[in-house]
């Protein structure tokens, strides 16, 4: 009935949506990954759907690299969900390779569809391993700026309250969190420059509004002086990171 039924990354797709749904269940919704790893997943689907229907090869590969860029937060999503205890590292891997696969079957349809055939053709994410199974999975894994944001979501996951989310101000942080790690993984995956650029400015943004609302966490949430200092050096890290890029 529909084009994209045909489409062997949209059933794929649709797999995923599912297991996402059920893989965090269990998270707590006041956890910001939550809502983002289910939108991301639905994006994908969404996204395949869009494309399959436009007439144009531009606009369709357009809609495949927003999918493109949700399956890579989606994968960012799972090492957040792993940092904070939600999966266990075989269980995160074995995820992590579907949205691996989904990925290169994307970026095999945008090619085969830019030259205007509708079949998917096999096309690498990540070029030159021959390992099937090639650490790191996903080419943002290997950013200093990835590794930096997951290091800081490592640490404020220890600090008071941070898992149970029960705070407002502890919740932003979370939420900035989350916002900047899923930039930096869905920016580096674009193939527009300023569609790369524009998603690290946000991801810049989520850094120094985690800062802010580590400054109002550390005076107004709890009786308790925090140490922030440690978490707002990474911060500042981060954002030099990301202004030379």
């Amino acid at each position: 009935m529909f084009t994209h039924h045909n489409l062997k990354v949209y059933d794929k797709a649709l797999t995923l949506a599912g297991c996402a749904e059920k893989l965090s269940a269990p998270w707590g919704r006041r956890h910001a990954v939550v809502e983002q790893f289910r939108r991301a997943s639905e994006s994908i689907v969404l996204n395949i759907a869009e494309g399959a229907r436009l007439p144009a090869a531009p606009d369709k590969a357009k809609t495949l690299d927003y999918a493109i860029g949700s399956s890579l937060e989606c994968a960012a999503c799972l090492d957040i969900a792993s940092i904070k205890g939600f999966l266990n590292r075989e269980t995160t891997l074995a995820e992590k390779r579907s949205y691996a696969e989904v990925t290169r079957m994307l970026v095999g349809l945008r090619k085969a569809w830019l030259v205007k055939v509708m079949r998917e053709e096999p096309d690498p994410y990540q070029p030159g391993s021959a390992d099937p199974d090639p650490e790191p999975l996903f080419h943002h894994e290997s950013l200093d700026v990835y590794k930096t944001a997951l290091e800081f979501m490592a640490w404020f996951v220890g600090l008071p309250g941070a898992m149970e989310l029960s705070d407002r101000l502890c919740r932003q942080v979370d939420k900035s969190a989350t916002s900047l790690v899923l930039n930096v993984a869905e920016g580096n995956g674009r193939y527009s420059e300023l569609d790369h650029r524009r998603f690290l400015e946000m991801a810049a943004l989520s850094a120094v509004k985690a800062a802010a609302y580590l400054d109002l966490y550390q005076r107004k949430a709890i009786p308790t002086r925090v140490e922030t200092l440690e978490g707002k050096e990474l911060l500042s890290r981060i954002i030099a990171m990301l202004n030379r890029f």
